[in-house]
């Protein structure tokens, strides 16, 4: 795959390439990709889920008028997405893509080749959280919707007595709409079908990633999948300083610093790809967007994937909202762009839906406070906090400074970035985790353009400074690789050394095989009462 510069027509309808005129006809081999239809592409595999909750989770007298209401939400966003914010219809000319073909195959094998090693579908070794993922899809397959478990069917003697009780109803709580497509083929055709279903959904989710940042960067490179798995911390400096010190705060390859963590993209694939996929693309939706009259929707549909994310989304949604771009010649169409009856309906209908759902299970986020509360010494947290802000956000404000210090959401990604280390949700700090996704997805997207200009040919250094800077920045890139490898490595050598796979330790919710899973599910996975709470009392079916 050579590198397209440029994606659209030029005002006289021709297409400009990195490559030079001796390419020939079979590399230059395009096919036009409309703007509203990648943007509608993007925004049904978003809704389509959605869809499907209200139908099959809500009350019929709910989920038919919800699924009238968004589905009209959609068309008019979809049927919008050219327009600027004074309402005026941009070019399809200059808007849409020219993808070459060879992108379109590689895009396509790389997403598949991604999920499968990923471990999407536990067909082979995977890393930590898929015994629960794959628990999820086989309840959702085998439990009548809305999922109620019984404790009378857990058979293991060592998970009953953890629990204490032989009977009692607990509904099943989590962000799970990522799965309804390949639940109901499931419900169909079975668990196995419904299980490859997922992994060519989630497939499809990282093609159409590739394709938005591509439409945001306006180019297409192969540095896009090279960012979308690698992107990363420089966590490999405090593991090699482990190795030499024996730190004994050390707890892994990502979680070098006590209570702050932020994730590599391999990572979340390989775990919460159930987050991770849906986050990336509403970050590159978007960034794609041309006005703000819909971004009640393609922002709000976050909170019904991850939660935790809505929190590191909403000041670069307050900065796209204000930004150039997005602002009308009169005050007065800014205003109504803001709060138009799209925005304000999906934002209301998603948060009373999804937020009342969520609140039928508060004790998963029991576990709570400010960062340095959970030092042993307090005032170690500034070291610790000021070293993580040095491994995990200033090299990507350093690479993308000079491309995007006027960008007022470039901005509100460094601030959130550098707020949300200071507060701890859960265990294992959730908040930190997931809450950094949007911004370090936007990171993510902009620097596949930034080394894709450095790689270019016609941009190599001819002076000295400009070589150091250019080397500076592919050993910024060589070390940010660490995680991931160190991920595939074990993934490929556990496949090697024939390691067991443990995706069925936990079989499902309702009957757990192994006991040490017991506490996790009840604390995450049971909203208990849930009979008093109002989404059970006026919603579910």
């Amino acid at each position: 795959m050579k590198e397209v510069k440029q994606i659209g027509s030029s005002s006289k309808g021709k297409v400009k390439t990195a490559a030079s005129k001796e390419r020939t006809s079979h590399d230059t081999r395009t096919v036009t990709v409309s703007f509203p239809w990648l943007y509608a592409s993007v925004v049904l595999f978003l809704t389509v889920p959605l869809f499907m909750f209200f139908l099959g989770y809500l009350k019929l007298t709910v989920g038919i008028p919800l699924t009238l209401i968004f589905g009209g939400i959609v068309l008019f966003c979809v049927s919008d997405c050219l327009n600027d914010p004074d309402g005026v219809k941009l070019s399809r000319h200059e808007n849409d893509l020219k993808v070459p073909v060879s992108y379109i195959i590689g895009f396509a094998v790389t997403a598949l080749a991604i999920s499968f090693v990923s471990g999407v579908g536990e067909y082979i070794c995977t890393v930590q959280d898929h015994p629960f993922r794959r628990a999820i899809l086989r309840d959702l397959i085998n439990y009548d919707w809305p999922v109620i478990y019984d404790y009378s069917t857990q058979t293991n003697p060592e998970v009953r007595a953890i629990y204490g009780i032989a009977s009692g109803e607990r509904a099943f709580s989590y962000y799970f709409i990522y799965w309804m497509p390949a639940a109901l083929a499931g419900k169909i055709f079975g668990f196995e079908f419904g299980n490859f279903i997922l992994l060519l959904w989630n497939s499809l989710g990282i093609f159409l990633s590739f394709m938005t940042v591509s439409a945001v960067i306006k180019r297409f490179t192969r540095w896009v999948p090279f960012f979308y798995v690698f992107f990363a911390g420089l966590d490999i400096l405090p593991n090699a300083a482990y190795l030499l010190t024996q730190y004994e705060g050390w707890y892994w390859v990502e979680g070098w610093v006590p209570v702050m963590t932020y994730v590599s993209n391999f990572r979340e694939l390989a775990s919460v790809f159930n987050q991770m996929v849906p986050c990336f693309l509403i970050v590159a939706l978007i960034l794609m967007s041309k006005n703000t009259r819909s971004m009640g929707l393609t922002a709000g549909i976050l909170f019904c994937y991850s939660p935790w994310a809505v929190f590191g989304i909403i000041l670069m949604i307050a900065a796209v909202i204000f930004s150039k771009k997005h602002r009308a010649a009169k005050m007065t169409v800014r205003l109504a762009n803001i709060f138009s009856p799209v925005n304000i309906a999906s934002a209301v209908l998603l948060l009373t839906v999804f937020g009342s759902y969520y609140m039928s299970n508060p004790a998963a986020t029991g576990y709570r406070g400010f960062a340095w509360e959970f030092f042993v010494y307090r005032y170690m947290f500034i070291p610790a906090y000021l070293l993580f802000i040095s491994m995990e956000v200033l090299p990507f404000v350093i690479l993308l400074y000079k491309s995007r210090k006027k960008d007022p959401v470039f901005w509100a990604a460094v601030i959130t970035l550098l707020i949300i280390p200071v507060y701890q949700v859960s265990g294992m700090n959730d908040l930190c985790m997931r809450g950094s996704m949007p911004a370090l997805f936007f990171f993510c997207i902009y620097l596949s353009g930034v080394i894709a200009d450095v790689m270019d040919v016609k941009n190599t250094p001819t002076t000295k400074k400009g070589w150091l800077r250019s080397a500076a920045i592919m050993l910024t890139v060589i070390l940010m690789m660490f995680p991931a490898c160190f991920n595939l490595f074990t993934i490929t050598g556990s496949v090697v050394t024939g390691d067991r796979n443990d995706k069925e330790d936990i079989g499902s919710f309702g009957n757990i095989n192994d006991a040490q899973y017991a506490e996790v599910v009840q604390e995450q996975f049971f909203a208990e009462g849930f009979e008093d709470s109002f989404f059970y009392r006026y919603l579910a079916k």
